[in-house]
């Protein structure tokens, strides 16, 4: 293959979006039909029918789970593996595989009901509902009567389509993976541990003498909703399909939590109300408590019903606030609750408390240590003493091992974390419950903050007088910027608390918990847990824009509108496409006036043309049922043989395929078409029948050319008398491309829309019109007093880049002007590269290629610190031909050039972010402006792309994705990712020739459809994903990389460290230190790649440090680095133009250690860079066979001209790693990228790309 015929791969649909405009009469006819009104009623109904379905599920899982009984044996299993202290990973594995074929049980048991046959079909609106409603409690039908839901059912009889994407979401409810939202995961993953956890705690609470009566008491109160004998019965691992429905959960939770009894009022203990009063008399001995299991699915929502979708008002939004800080006051915030229990933490069991593994093992690591790194550090110290390495290990095969090792703990025991620090830290006495002691307050010597507790109540002084008062209604809560705040700090302050405590809540399923702990822990965590749904709604009312952008579906009393436009359904679905003078119409006929277009109609004088579509939809279905069906057959007249035949399925692949009763059956197909009326008109040119090797491949052949559009005119009067009368609603299809003002090229939408009906395309298509469009009306929804700027008066530019500083234009400008004004939106699906019948995966393909192509080239891309994102392109033999910062991104418009500067944009937001303490309108304002960045550098890229033949190689985040201080954060990261993705699944560029490659006829496929990043592997067609480990701290010329640990820990320690280098020597001709070493007398991380080395203090680094005299803040000075280790020795009395090595293996004082130690940093340190100016420069310590140190400052065009561009080059290096291994595989579709450390490192060194 060339890269010129990476075209017409595989089929993509796409959604193109045109506004619709009332042409004539169209607009007062369709107020005047009622349209309008009926379909937003509609739209209203929509909403109350949707949550009478959900009421319909809620009955049909508690239905199916009242009968379902998990296997005995596998509850018995899982349950004595949960018992178990710890898992090894056989046991993990084996849990793992349990939970799923639990899960796997319920989904069969729902999908083998008779009413899942129509769970997610149009049946279930149609007929279940009805039926329902008739049997339906009045607590089951979502506040309406029977009368007014089966009168909301009926006005979706015919619309039951508004339900499919509802349907489809609802369908994940009973599906058997590992997803939040399935009753299954909930059931499995999270009701079950908790049952399990509350099956020990009924053992502790039993073995209690004074509970016997409390107990039995219990039991009577309870008696007559339960299966059982005793109590003890439910705190049996049995007993668990018992309480799988909601019915069922309520039951359980209300003997654990206790309830109200309706007749008398009067509470009803649950048995942790008993424990309660009993841990008052015994605080010595307190007994934990049971743990609540969780709402079934849908179920849950009604805990939640005060919270509405969304807010509709201020004074909504404020009560909501007040309600659930009340709740939060009465349940967490007291002094005896969460504060009581987070101080007293060491108190507990600290083998029993856990912390999940993962990012907040960092975060407690930062604040309590001042290092991201430090718990891991000493996690990993200590798992490297419990697992040795192996004798044929390499250094970096047992570094992954045991970093593999590590991520399979799902949590750690804070027992185990003290351990593993005081085994690294033994002079550090803090420990990881000091952490939580502190309820989050800091004093330090750079930073002091109130514990989170009096913050929470400091802000809710600050707005309690807003929350308490009735708010204004001549203001807007949006608009007030200083209430806002003061809310804003309040439930961020809470946020903090949220985050602070979930950490403690471990993976949520040890068996060897504290259950004392977790039993107060849970129930105030559950409680926390719900504020997160308050806080968005909160954030989403107040950031929400001026305008909104809610819209109704239209269906002009036509259930089937827009189902199609094939001309034999233009009566059913009542729409055509008209065309005139370039420009592009929707007609939808009144429903009263369908066939105005299905006789003879005029066609003299003015006219517009009507597009005819035809289509062939589904071959192996329609041609049966025409060809065979009773009205017909006598017409087609099949033969006994061949009926015969088709009934046995003789001519389809399986156990009585027969080629030649395939090939008869195709014969008489093609025969029959030419004998239809309408198919006959396809012109149809079959391939040989002997050539076909099932009838699938001719289907195929019968889809890729049954689709035919034609046009006919038909007079302008004609259709003006029709829209006058109100026969026929005109909308002229709009964007801005089809004004009178536009200018230069048109955007893609307007392209492959023109692209459906060019002579090139019917004659031999590529884009094909479907089906299933939809129109839209939204209201306007901001009142315009006066424009934003008038015509003619001159507009201040804001790109202060953009040479012209004003514009003048000779009309009005509007802000938002779209939602100013009422507007029709038309919203219409194609497919593009219709006839193509390649796999969406493009891999091997692209493999392929490479192995033979000799014009390749890499583009690496790296999410700087200086720079958003940097791109480095480098050629087959590693030479860079291009590499520029993304910070500006460059366009050319009518010969002009504007820049935009989108980092120094950004920087200027995020500093009003700080001013403005991070409001929520300024994150999104950020958001917006990222996302519009992003789209911009992708066109960048793409271009690039097409212009080297290049492959693209980005960071991998699956792999070790570190917190660092990159411009992108991993999230912005991973939405670039997909946006390149998508954009190289059909790649055009505007100006070229439609007919040239990527051109509107031929666009670049250059990667495969998106998969989820857990998914899509090492390669995605042209993209290739690479781990990021050193590649920006590289020397790009010699590939010296630093792998020393220079952390000091005590003298004998240092001494042995400085002892290993070969020699420690002053070269005075030279006026530098240099340090000879062998990397592997240190560790054999080098080991097979060069470990000889020879560091110098040639040169000078960026010292960053607190300074004492700006109030601790950052800061940094130069050093020269010889002048540094001159005045260390000078200040020891050593004679460093002695024996170096031994004078400093002779010293006795850990203060030399720790400066020469940070000396020897200072030298490794190869990134410098002053925050605040544009010094940001790398430097070797080691020179190249010239004798020279690469330095960013300084260096040829041909190297990385700074840190940034480093780690661009050398990602693309790490891709031309790749390229060279396809070259030399033998199978590309077998390859195993070998992208290893040490393989890297040695490709870096020894550069084998020049030797080709």
């Amino acid at each position: 293959m060339k890269f010129e015929d990476f075209t017409g791969l595989y089929p993509v649909s796409k959604t193109l979006r045109f506004e619709a405009k009332p042409v004539g009469a169209t607009l007062e006819n369709v107020i005047k039909s009622g349209v309008l009104e009926d379909d937003a009623h509609r739209a209203r109904s929509y909403k109350k029918v949707k949550k009478l379905i959900d009421e319909y599920h809620k009955v049909f899982i508690d239905s199916v789970m009242s009968k379902f009984k998990f296997k005995e044996e596998i509850l018995e299993e899982i349950c004595s593996l949960y018992a178990a202290k710890s898992m090894d990973d056989k046991s993990k594995d084996r849990f793992v595989k349990l939970q799923g074929e639990m899960r796997k049980d319920v989904s069969v048991a729902f999908a083998s009901d008779d009413r899942y046959k129509t769970i997610n079909k149009k049946e279930l609106v149609k007929e279940d509902l009805f039926e329902f409603v008739s049997h339906a409690d009045n607590g089951q039908l979502a506040g309406l009567t029977k009368e007014e839901a089966e009168e909301l059912i009926l006005e979706f009889k015919d619309f039951t389509t508004y339900f499919s994407g509802f349907h489809k979401n609802r369908s994940n409810m009973y599906v058997a993976d590992e997803k939040t939202t399935s009753v299954a995961y909930r059931l499995v993953n999270e009701n079950l541990p908790r049952f399990l956890y509350n099956v020990s705690v009924f053992q502790k609470v039993v073995s209690v003498p004074e509970f016997e009566n409390k107990i039995r008491s219990i039991y009577d109160s309870f008696r007559e909703y339960l299966c059982v004998d005793n109590l003890a019965s439910m705190f049996e691992t049995s007993y668990y399909n018992d309480v799988l429905s909601q019915m069922q959960i309520d039951i359980y939770n209300s003997v654990i939590g206790g309830k109200t009894d309706k007749d008398s009022s009067t509470k009803i203990q649950g048995l942790n109300e008993c424990i309660n009063l009993y841990n008052q008399t015994h605080r010595n001995d307190k007994l934990p408590k049971f743990k609540i299991l969780y709402k079934q699915i849908l179920s849950d929502r009604v805990a939640m019903s005060w919270l509405p979708d969304e807010f509709s008002d201020d004074k909504e939004t404020l009560e909501a606030i007040r309600n659930c800080y009340d709740s939060l006051t009465d349940h967490i915030l007291g002094e005896r609750d969460l504060k009581t229990l987070l101080e007293s933490l060491g108190q507990y069991d600290m083998s029993g408390v856990f912390i999940a593994n993962g990012p907040y093992l960092a975060d407690i690591s930062q604040k309590l240590y001042g290092d991201w790194r430090a718990i891991e550090k000493a996690i990993r110290k200590q798992e490297a003493v419990n697992s040795p390495k192996k004798a044929k290990e390499t250094e970096e095969e047992y570094f992954n091992r045991i970093t593999k090792h590590i991520h399979n703990y799902d949590s750690f025991s804070i027992e185990y974390l003290n351990f593993c620090i005081t085994e690294s830290y033994p002079n550090d006495g803090r420990r990881v419950e000091d952490y939580f002691a502190t309820l989050g307050a800091v004093n330090t010597d750079t930073s002091q903050r109130e514990n989170l507790f009096s913050r929470i109540d400091n802000a809710y002084t600050n707005v309690s007088g807003l929350l308490s008062s009735e708010y204004p209604e001549t203001k807007k809560l949006s608009q007030d910027t200083e209430n806002v705040e003061k809310i804003k700090d309040l439930l961020d302050s809470i946020k903090e608390l949220q985050r602070f405590v979930k950490p403690l809540m471990g993976n949520g399923d040890e068996s060897d918990n504290d259950k004392r702990f977790y039993g107060e822990l849970s129930p105030l965590w559950d409680e926390l847990e719900t504020f997160s749904l308050l806080y968005d709604k909160v954030r989403n009312y107040v950031t929400r824009k001026p305008y909104s952008q809610n819209k109704i579906k239209l269906n002009f009393n036509n259930a089937t509108l827009f189902a199609g436009w094939d001309q034999n359904k233009e009566k059913d679905n009542a729409c055509i496409i008209l065309r005139r003078g370039g420009m592009y119409y929707l007609g939808i006929m009144n429903k009263s006036y369908r066939i105005v277009f299905e006789n003879n109609f005029p066609c003299d004088g003015d006219c517009y043309e009507k597009m005819v579509y035809k289509l062939l939809p589904g071959a192996n279905k329609m041609l049966p049922k025409v060809f065979f069906s009773k009205s017909r057959i006598r017409e087609f007249n099949p033969s006994d043989r061949i009926l015969k035949n088709y009934e046995e399925g003789t001519h389809k692949k399986g156990p009585k395929f027969k080629l030649e009763d395939c090939h008869e059956l195709i014969d008489f197909f093609k025969a029959s078409i030419n004998l239809h009326e309408d198919w006959k008109k396809f012109k149809f040119k079959f391939s040989d029948t002997s050539s076909y090797e099932d009838i699938s491949d001719f289907y195929k052949e019968v889809e890729q050319q049954g689709y035919k559009i034609t046009f006919v005119n038909v007079s302008v009067s004609y259709i003006d008398s029709l829209v006058n009368d109100g026969k026929l609603y005109l909308f002229q299809l709009y964007n801005k491309d089809f004004s009178q003002y536009s200018k230069g090229v048109p955007n893609m939408h307007t392209l492959y829309w023109k692209a459906l009906f060019d002579k090139a395309n019917l004659a031999d298509v590529v884009y094909k019109l479907n089906g299933e469009a939809e129109l839209f009306f939204r209201k306007k929804s901001i009142d315009m007093e006066r424009p934003t700027h008038r015509a003619n008066i001159s507009v201040e530019n804001k790109n202060i880049h953009n040479i012209k500083k004003e514009s003048i234009f000779k009309y009005d400008l509007t802000k938002d002007r779209r939602y100013t004004v009422d507007k029709f939106l038309f919203h219409v699906p194609i497919t593009m590269n219709f006839r193509s019948e390649g796999n969406i995966a493009i891999e091997q393909q692209v493999r392929s290629y490479l192995q033979s192509a000799e014009d390749t080239h890499v583009i690496g891309i790296d999410r700087g610190e200086r720079h958003l994102l940097y791109v480095s392109v480098i050629d087959l033999r590693g030479l860079i031909k291009e590499q520029f910062s993304l910070n500006e991104i460059i366009n050319e418009h009518n010969g002009s050039t504007y820049a935009t500067n989108y980092h120094d944009l950004l920087d200027a937001k995020e500093s009003e972010r700080r001013k403005a303490r991070q409001s929520w309108q300024t994150i999104e304002n950020i958001k917006d402006l990222k996302e519009g960045y992003l789209s911009q550098a992708v066109h960048k890229i793409a271009q690039l792309m097409v212009k080297y033949h290049a492959v693209v190689v980005l960071e991998d985040l699956n792999v070790g994705f570190m917190r660092g201080r990159q411009k992108v954060e991993k999230q912005v990261y991973q939405k670039f990712e997909k946006m390149l993705t998508d954009k190289l699944n059909y790649l055009v560029d505007k100006k070229l020739n439609a007919n040239d490659p990527g051109g509107v006829f031929h666009a670049y496929q250059l990667s495969s459809v998106f998969k989820s990043a857990e998914k899509r592997g090492k390669q995605s067609g042209f993209i290739f994903y690479i781990p990021a480990w050193n590649t920006s701290k590289i020397d790009p010329v010699t590939g010296f990389v630093n792998l020393f640990d220079l952390k000091y820990e005590n003298i004998d320690k240092a001494k042995s460290f400085f002892s290993k280098f070969q020699i420690i020597r002053y070269n005075s001709e030279r006026d530098w230190f240099e340090f000879i070493f062998d990397y592997d007398s240190f560790n054999s991380k080098a080991s097979g790649t060069k470990v000889g080395w020879t560091l110098t203090t040639h040169g000078d680094r960026i010292l960053s440090f607190r300074n004492s005299e700006k109030n601790n803040q950052w800061d940094s000075r130069a050093v020269i680095l010889t002048d540094e280790y001159k005045a260390l020795f000078d200040k020891y009395g050593i004679d460093y133009n002695d024996n170096l090595k031994e004078a400093i293996t002779n010293q006795t004082e850990k203060a030399f250690f720790e400066d020469l130690l940070k000396c020897l940093r200072l030298t490794l340190q190869m990134r410098n860079s002053v925050i605040g100016t544009d010094t940001d420069f790398l430097i070797s310590p080691v020179a190249d066979n010239n004798g020279v140190f690469y330095d960013s400052r300084i260096c040829a065009d041909s190297l990385p001209k700074n840190a940034d561009a480093n780690g661009a080059y050398n990602i693309a290096r790490k891709g031309l790693m790749l390229i060279d291994q396809i070259k030399k595989a033998s199978d590309v579709r077998n390859i195993k990228f070998d992208i290893a450390n040490k393989s890297w490192l040695d490709f870096a060194q020894k550069k084998p790309y020049l030797d080709e």
